[in-house]
């Protein structure tokens, strides 16, 4: 007899944690329904998907030239960096040799782009070039 009992409080204790699921559910989903305040931001995109670890790279940077609206300049001082490695294959050497102690490298990129008058966006960016050199 005690089953029986046990038995038809299971339906009941199930009826109640489905209402009481399915009102937190109702309040949790009305909360994200609503529309906020914050004006909308204009979202850049970037005109070609890029895939893998360069492409990452590639899109991070022109996101953060986009929005700092310097795509120009960050282009003209990219291609300025290409065209000095192509030149000096030292320098290439250099850029590329994980012989050469991080911070060394890094000293040495910050210096030789602060003095040339990049911009911080092409700066940091070769900062996190030259950091995650492996």
């Amino acid at each position: 007899m005690a089953a029986r009992h046990l038995r038809s409080g299971v339906p009941l204790l199930q009826a109640r944690l489905a209402a009481t699921e399915s009102a937190a559910v109702a309040q949790a989903s009305r909360g994200l329904a609503t529309q906020t305040d914050k004006p909308k931001e204009n979202k850049i995109k970037v005109p070609k998907a890029l895939y893998g670890g360069t492409g990452n790279y590639a899109s991070a940077l022109f996101l953060a030239a986009a929005n700092a609206n310097s795509l120009e300049k960050v282009e003209s001082e990219i291609l300025d960096v290409v065209g000095a490695s192509k030149k000096s294959p030292m320098f290439s050497q250099f850029m590329k040799d994980t012989s050469v102690p991080k911070e060394t490298r890094v000293k040495a990129i910050t210096e030789i782009f602060s003095e040339a008058g990049f911009t911080d966006i092409t700066k940091k960016f070769l900062f996190v070039l030259v950091n995650n050199l492996i």
